[in-house]
């Protein structure tokens, strides 16, 4: 698995750029929070995904392959921290732009969109149990129906998708409640403490796993980045001694909070350590631009690679490829994933588009 790894890691330095002294102006990337650069970045840690997953439906036998599967482990829930991230910042952009105006369609383009494509996605998931011959006890009515609402599961997953929607749900409830014109703080406050009593509930009344809620507070921190940005910049972008320590400090606090995790098993200590892991990589993109036309492609495309990449592992795991040759059954679940999504958002993107836009009379 380590020649995988490696050409990843080949792909995510293609094209890098590092910028740590002026050019004729800012000292930093002052565009590490485009739409472009974010992709990117989306787009590695998607791929980090579907490593992980992978590794959930093989057996290692040689020792280094055990050795980069006990390290990949160590990763944990840190891999989607910027895609709530992001997903914040970039709500609270829109709310800043658009205002009310964006508020009163987050039910419809932020929740009814996203379970639209989730429930085709679960309804492939029950199609291939059915073709798969998996349609028993196990794939009760009861449970059918609460992988639709991405309550439960089929096999897909859903966990994340449950958290995003939460959040898109706590941001509308909060902005609509105070209507802000100016500052947008009250909204944002109401934000911060809806989350608090999400995640206190669901972790004291053990509603789900701690995954359901252990990573959300990073979608706050993309509202709150969002407003403080310019002052974020002021700060570390040109001043490369500060940003540097920063980024190390940064790193030390995720691995030192997330070990004391492990030790003991706080939920505070959890949260620590992702929001330190978001904002390191944050600083790190403010100088160091991982962004090519591979990563972003991947990045356009994560929700599809998410919810998808699940069908040929589950597939040529039941026809026995992953017993027979894990590299090939590794490189077979890649290409068939990247097939898959692309005509995923093709097919089903454009679907959603045409329902969500009344004006627009044809899908092509």
């Amino acid at each position: 698995m380590l020649i995988f790894l490696l050409l990843f890691v080949a792909v995510c330095l293609w094209q890098v750029k590092i910028k740590l002294k002026p050019a004729g102006g800012d000292n930093y990337i002052t565009d590490y929070m485009s739409i472009d650069k974010t992709m990117a970045i989306k787009g590695i840690f998607i791929i980090i995904v579907f490593f992980s997953h992978f590794n959930s439906y093989v057996n290692f036998s040689s020792a280094l392959d055990i050795a980069y599967n006990d390290n990949f482990k160590l990763i944990g829930q840190r891999m989607v921290t910027l895609f709530m991230f992001y997903s914040g910042f970039g709500v609270m952009e829109a709310i800043k732009k658009k205002k009310m105006a964006y508020v009163h369609r987050i039910p419809v383009t932020r929740v009814v969109g996203t379970f639209f494509r989730f429930d085709i996605a679960v309804l492939l998931f029950l199609i291939m149990h059915l073709i798969l011959g998996k349609g028993d006890a196990g794939m009760s009515a009861k449970r059918i129906l609460l992988a639709f609402t991405s309550w439960g599961a089929i096999g897909n997953s859903n966990w994340y998708i449950f958290a995003i929607l939460v959040c898109y749900l706590l941001t509308f409830v909060a902005f609509e409640i105070f209507r802000d014109k100016g500052s947008y703080i009250p909204s944002v406050v109401l934000l911060t403490v809806l989350m608090i009593a999400y995640i206190v509930i669901f972790h004291k009344l053990e509603l789900r796993p701690t995954r359901y809620y252990n990573t959300v507070f990073c979608y706050v921190l993309g509202v709150y980045f969002s407003i403080c940005k310019n002052k974020f910049d002021k700060l570390f972008g040109n001043n490369i001694i500060l940003w540097a320590l920063s980024l190390v400090a940064t790193i030390v606090l995720t691995q030192y909070a997330y070990f004391k995790w492990m030790d003991n098993h706080r939920l505070y200590m959890y949260e620590i350590s992702m929001f330190a892991f978001t904002v390191a990589v944050v600083l790190f993109t403010m100088h160091i631009s991982l962004n090519n036309k591979i990563l972003r492609w991947f990045g356009e495309h994560l929700f599809s690679v998410y919810m998808l990449q699940r069908i040929p592992m589950i597939v040529f795991e039941k026809l026995g490829l992953a017993k027979w040759n894990i590299y090939v059954y590794f490189i077979v679940c890649f290409a068939l994933t990247v097939v898959m999504a692309y005509f995923f958002e093709k097919y089903v993107g454009k679907l959603w588009k045409w329902i969500s836009n009344p004006k627009k009379k044809k899908i092509a």
